[in-house]
């Protein structure tokens, strides 16, 4: 009898498409485990600025219009050019003073968190972290299904609020 030395043909075929498999299978996780994490990273992130901008009115008796009036640190990603953008809304007349964070770039452009301390909208809850899908306006446009980034990033834990016929808003836990 002859002695085998290495892998069959076949074997080493079926050894690939098992490493297919499990490729296919674990990309997406992985894609999703990633932007789980900067969306925690946004979400902390605006809980910080929303308590700096508070303390800021609380000082000043104004709301911050940019991220240079407040004394914080933030990351390289959040500030301008980056893949996110800052953003802070107050005006005194509309009673609407809030922080938020939009998504600039990649897959997920046009999403992103805000926290309100008013707002002229009864269907927004006040002081309640706010996850965003822009759909039109001056903010980029996300373009996957209604709820689709709230509900795959946060795995179901959001309540639909509404939309300002801009932006589709839903609160989270």
């Amino acid at each position: 009898m002859k002695n085998k030395l290495g892998f069959t043909l076949l074997e080493l075929l079926v050894v690939v498409l098992i490493i297919g498999i499990l490729a296919a299978i674990a990309l997406p996780q992985y894609k999703k485990a990633v932007e789980k994490s900067k969306a925690t990273q946004a979400l902390t992130l605006l809980q910080a600025l929303y308590q700096s901008a508070t303390v800021y009115q609380l000082n000043t008796g104004n709301w911050p219009t940019s991220i240079e009036e407040l004394d914080i640190d933030i990351p390289a990603d959040f500030k301008g050019g980056g893949e996110w953008k800052v953003w802070f809304e107050g005006d005194t007349d509309t009673k609407t003073l809030g922080a938020g964070i939009t998504r600039l770039q990649g897959k997920y452009a046009g999403t992103g968190f805000c926290k309100y301390k008013e707002h002229p909208y009864n269907v927004i809850p006040k002081e309640t972290n706010l996850c965003l899908e822009h759909k039109k306006g001056n903010a980029p446009i996300f373009n996957g299904a209604q709820g689709s980034y709230c509900e795959e990033i946060f795995e179901g834990k959001r309540k639909y609020v509404g939309t300002n016929n801009q932006t589709d808003i839903w609160a989270l836990p």
